[in-house]
């Protein structure tokens, strides 16, 4: 009983000081968290059985997440702290999630069954410092991926994702009629053409990057179109600034204006009857209105039906129209979905399409 009662009075002090910190805690007392957490974990690799190689290396990787995390603290959340809205908030948060990361690393890389006397969350199987080291090409990989996740996680990009979620709702419809009676007449033009359209995108913008951490996949957002032209693509997205998250229409030019941005382009055979089932389902969303599921990309859930993200919007629109190839729930299907698990090869390739900074032109590489 004693054993079970330890962990749960460090948890709830844990979740009580969290709870201080985020409502009475300004950037320098997040500084003080972090540098107390360095300390405790000084100590704590000092006195493990390890060897001194063990704990030098601990100590250096300790250090270094602490100077990151009061850099990040000073340079990007201190100027955001005093915000009263949802980004003051989200800083609050982040500043909290940061004070963990270093035990985070502790308990992946340098985990011992019998090492410290007590060991919080458990004893469960761990990579420990003896394998990690065994493997240097292993290592290689996740340093440069460590390099790339800083250059995705970097000031700038971060600002841009935070002053950005304001405009959002994931509770509410805020976007209603993006759609014009003009796109409606060119989507009901293609209904003869015998196909439905997927533009697959890398966008190389600020949020696709960060949900690229988490996906493993460049290809991060997925469109529909009805016309090979597309002049007709339609998805779930931020609305560029100008109109509000939710349904709307996409450009190409706006989809590849990153450099590095590209499009692969597939066709699904569709009928005339499947084509005009989905865009009565589009209308039907534009006049309800919408809300990009800003949520749902972690919680998998949405609060109204047409509140949805855009991979979920696209495998909804294909179900609705009996084209889902794959059995799937929509809020857990991600864009590059739609290629690898096409088992029974449903998707048909049509081009690769890439922005040749250059002349402003597109490059197409036909099938």
């Amino acid at each position: 009983m004693k054993q079970r009662l330890f962990p749960i009075l460090i948890l709830g002090v844990v979740i009580l000081a969290c709870i201080a910190f985020y409502f009475g805690g300004g950037y320098t007392e997040y500084n003080l968290a972090y540098i107390f957490s360095f300390v405790f974990l000084l100590f704590y690799a000092l006195f493990s059985a390890s060897t001194i190689l063990e704990k030098i290396v601990q100590i250096i990787i300790y250090a270094l997440v602490m100077v990151v995390q009061i850099l990040f603290n000073t340079l990007v959340l201190r100027s955001l702290f005093e915000n009263n809205g949802i980004i003051g908030c989200l800083c609050r948060l982040l500043g909290i999630l940061f004070i963990f990361i270093p035990i985070i690393i502790k308990q992946i890389f340098f985990y011992r069954r019998n090492g410290f006397p007590f060991c919080v969350l458990g004893e469960y199987p761990a990579l420990t410092y003896s394998e990690l080291m065994s493997n240097k090409n292993e290592i290689a990989s996740k340093i440069e991926k460590l390099k790339s996740t800083g250059q995705v996680l970097s000031k700038a990009h971060l600002q841009e994702i935070l002053h950005d979620l304001p405009r959002h709702s994931s509770f509410s419809y805020i976007n209603n009629g993006s759609l014009t009676a003009e796109y409606f007449q060119k989507a009901a033009e293609s209904f003869n053409d015998g196909f439905i359209y997927l533009v697959i995108t890398q966008t190389k913008s600020a949020s696709s990057e960060v949900i690229g951490l988490f996906t493993n996949r460049l290809f991060n957002h997925v469109s529909l179109s009805f016309d090979r032209d597309l002049q007709t693509i339609i998805s779930y997205n931020g609305g560029e600034k100008i109109k509000p998250p939710g349904l709307n229409p996409e450009l190409l030019e706006h989809l590849t204006e990153k450099t590095g941005a590209s499009i692969m382009l597939y066709q699904l055979p569709a009928t005339r009857q499947q084509k005009k089932t989905m865009l009565n389902k589009v209308q039907e969303i534009n006049n309800e209105g919408s809300a990009y599921n800003l949520i749902g990309l972690v919680f998998k859930f949405s609060r109204k039906p047409n509140i949805m993200f855009c991979s979920q919007f696209t495998y909804t629109m294909l179900e609705i129209a009996g084209l889902n190839y794959f059995e799937q729930k929509a809020a857990r299907v991600r864009p590059t979905d739609f290629i690898e698990l096409d088992y029974y090869r449903k998707l048909q390739f049509v081009d690769r399409i890439v922005l040749d900074n250059g002349d402003n032109a597109y490059e197409e590489e036909n099938s």
